[in-house]
């Protein structure tokens, strides 16, 4: 057998030339890549500190403990352990903490992870708020100049909120939020909600679970999503802010309330407009509300009478026997005919 020699177990020139080549080529991708994501990330560090000075310069203390950047090579992950907030006011929040993530090659969408718990103290009304949660995503999308979509998840979330005068205590199954431009309408903003198996825990009489949906559509309300504030947008729109409530769906048990219409926010941050009320299966919805009115108020016997009044005008909607309702709404003030049913308080104070 003829002996390989040692000159033909040698790479030749040329190939050795190229894998040199090769190599350092590799090696001028990653020094590049390496050299784009740090400065990336000194420029997101640098942003990171204008904006939060920018916040404390109009009022709002952010801090966020423990900031990090990380995510090399391909993605930006900013951690924070815990994010408080305080204002000019002296309302004051917290959350344990926050997560964002991007891709190096698509930074215009952010994923957000909140980790519970979540405190609100707002001294001015007396207001506390606690709210925990399993779970808490949001996916935030960015065009050139404003927020173009935002969508978040809570998985299990529990609330509690409490005022001088009242206490309130929440526990769902899962809760959404979205939020875009309208696809059909120019200038205009769509905004979606959703709770499933909503309980009212602070009200053990009442044992239904509450399942509901929410569609509304605010004319003119493109700038929210660059950051505006609704009472300024208000007062942009003359003190009337169109607010076209496409449907608000409210499942208990076997009752069913729809409503749908048109509302104005006012320049006092009141609203005022009228919506169309239809409840389905009435008869079964004032049983189980029935135990939430004091013994000795006659406010269920005049929801009642109402009702009854209307039974006479009901209709078949996919098999259930169903009431239409006019609902006004004046400053806030509800009312289905000569009957006042409570108040929504005002979105902002006018002074805002």
């Amino acid at each position: 057998m003829k002996a390989v020699s040692e000159h033909e177990n040698k790479p030749s020139k040329p190939s050795r030339r190229r894998y040199i080549l090769l190599m350092c080529a590799i090696g001028l991708v990653i020094a590049g890549w390496s050299g784009a994501w740090f400065f990336g990330r000194s420029v997101l560090a640098d942003q990171l500190d204008t904006q939060l000075q920018a916040l404390k310069t109009n009022g709002l203390d952010l801090s966020c403990s423990d900031l990090a950047i990380a995510g090399y090579p391909f993605r930006y992950e900013v951690y924070c352990t815990e994010l408080a907030s305080s204002d000019r006011y002296g309302t004051r929040g917290s959350l344990g903490g926050l997560n964002a993530v991007a891709l190096i090659y698509n930074p215009w969408h952010i994923i957000f992870e909140a980790k519970a718990p979540a405190s609100i103290a707002e001294p001015l009304g007396g207001v506390l708020g606690e709210m925990s949660w399993d779970t808490a995503r949001a996916s935030v999308k960015f065009s050139s100049s404003a927020l173009g979509a935002f969508d978040a998840v809570l998985q299990k979330p529990e609330a509690a909120f409490e005022n001088p005068v009242s206490r309130g205590l929440f526990a769902a199954e899962k809760a959404e939020i979205h939020l875009r431009n309208a696809p059909e309408t120019t200038n205009a903003v769509d905004g979606f909600i959703s709770v499933d198996a909503l309980q009212l825990k602070s009200l053990p009489e009442f044992g239904a679970v509450i399942d509901m949906r929410g569609h509304v559509q605010v004319a003119g309300g493109s700038a929210l999503l660059t950051g505006a504030n609704l009472a300024a947008l208000v007062q942009q729109q003359n003190g009337r802010l169109p607010v076209k409530l496409v449907l608000f769906e409210t499942v208990v048990g076997d009752s069913r309330v729809d409503a749908a219409g048109d509302l104005l926010v006012n320049g006092d941050g009141t609203v005022s407009g009228k919506i169309n009320l239809t409840i389905g299966n009435a008869d079964g919805l004032l049983e189980l509300i029935k135990p939430l009115f004091p013994p000795r108020d006659n406010s269920f016997s005049i929801v009642s009478s109402v009702v009854q009044s209307l039974k006479g005008a009901e209709s078949d909607i996919d098999g259930v026997p169903s009431i239409a309702l006019p609902v006004a709404i004046d400053q806030g003030l509800i009312r289905i005919g000569f009957l006042t049913l409570g108040r929504i308080p005002p979105l902002f104070s006018a002074g805002t």
